[in-house]
């Protein structure tokens, strides 16, 4: 082989080395910008479908629904290829990665995947305005005769709940906002920081097997609701403000609720409402939205289930 042609055969390796190679692999693209796929169960098809494009209209997305027949199809919201699924009283069992939002009051839910937290924030908020909305009422009237909806059941601990709240003089439903808004009703929930069950326990006074027990979690938690309504009650200006703080301090812990207090009385604010203490608080901090959405989660409880 002379000199020319060598050099031609190494030219040409070249070239081919810096050709990229195409994968055969089949990956699944992801969503388009600014897009929403959503798979709603067959029965629900009408509610929900007016619903999902209400949803995806406010919030300028485009709409790519897919019906389905059960809950299979979460498997392809864990993977990525949906990005929103209603569901109708999902089990625990079958939610294992997924986040829900509040219920509507059909009992369904919409599960998107656990790590889509700013997702699951916005839908929730959107859902609480829409419940309170005119236009949902027209909505109400098309799809339920006119009839206003009300249901039995918030959840299957509401026999517990009901006993708790006796026992430290709340109303149940409020005692069921904290638990939604703590575990979304997830008995096995567990956090990064060691917080175990309905109501996300963190004491080195109990096992993890007894906090995980349904009826001894919401026992502790309400408790210690009730223990932290009372500590901050000669400062809250009323019963109500006293709830809202003891939510607060559930949320941010109790040194820190009294940390606040004590810069509102050095700045010569009102100590005494938590409209006035929140204000001392970053616009997006978790405690600020915690007790607003406790708060309009019982609301909307209160509207729906019977007392």
């Amino acid at each position: 082989m002379d000199r020319r042609t060598l050099a031609y055969a190494a030219a040409l390796a070249l070239v081919l080395l810096l050709i990229p190679i195409r994968s055969t692999k089949n990956v699944v693209a992801p969503p388009p910008e600014g897009s929403l796929r959503c798979a709603i169960p067959t029965h629900d098809d009408a509610f929900h479908r007016s619903l999902v494009k209400k949803y995806a209209d406010d919030k300028g997305l485009d709409m790519n629904i897919v019906l389905c027949r059960d809950l299979s199809v979460l498997d392809s919201l864990r993977n990525g290829n949906l990005d929103l699924v209603v569901a109708n009283d999902p089990p625990d069992s079958l939610l294992d990665g997924l986040a829900t939002s509040r219920a509507f009051a059909d009992g369904s839910v919409w599960a998107v995947r656990e790590d889509e937290v700013e997702a699951l924030r916005h839908i929730n908020q959107w859902i609480t305005e829409l419940t309170a909305s005119a236009r949902f009422n027209r909505m109400q009237k098309r799809y339920f005769s006119g009839k206003t909806v009300s249901l039995t059941s918030i959840s299957q601990y509401d026999n517990i709940l009901r006993q708790s709240a006796d026992s430290i003089g709340w109303d149940w439903r409020l005692l069921a906002a904290v638990v939604y808004h703590e575990s979304r009703f997830h008995n096995d929930a567990n956090s990064s920081k060691g917080a175990l069950g309905l109501m996300q326990i963190r004491s080195k006074r109990y096992t993890a097997e007894m906090l995980l027990n349904p009826s001894a979690n919401i026992t502790v938690g309400s408790r210690y609701l009730k223990k932290l309504e009372n500590m901050f009650s000669d400062t809250a200006s009323d019963p109500v403000e006293a709830t809202k703080f003891a939510l607060a301090a559930y949320n941010m812990g109790e040194g820190k609720l009294v940390q606040l207090i004590e810069q509102a009385q050095e700045q010569g604010m009102d100590p005494s409402r938590w409209d006035n203490l929140k204000t001392m608080l970053p616009e997006g901090h978790h405690t600020r939205a915690y007790v607003e959405n406790v708060l309009n989660t019982y609301s909307y409880y209160s509207k729906l289930y019977p007392r």
